[in-house]
């Protein structure tokens, strides 16, 4: 599930547990706990001041990270291309 998405649905279910995120810190680490491990590695709570911008920022290396493996996708497509044709002499 994307960022975006988990965020929404977070959103959506926070208003059955307000007194969980009328905390900054634990919204912040609730919303954390159930990012996948990749983002949760790159994003600790204690650099963050609101909610907001850990949001944003899980949204930015969210991105980031899509793109870096589409380029390295690509990439190995092209190389794999490569590869085979000098194996079949053309």
């Amino acid at each position: 599930m994307s960022v975006l998405k988990y965020a929404s649905k977070f959103t959506e279910l926070s208003r059955f547990f307000p007194a969980y995120v009328a905390n900054e810190r634990l919204k912040m680490n609730l919303f954390r706990a159930k990012l996948n491990l990749e983002l949760k590695e790159k994003i600790a709570v204690q650099h963050y001041t609101s909610y907001e911008d850990m949001y944003g920022t899980a949204v930015n290396v969210e991105k980031a990270t899509k793109e870096k493996n589409e380029f390295y996708n690509e990439h190995r497509s092209m190389k794999r291309s490569g590869d085979q044709s000098r194996n079949h002499g053309y």
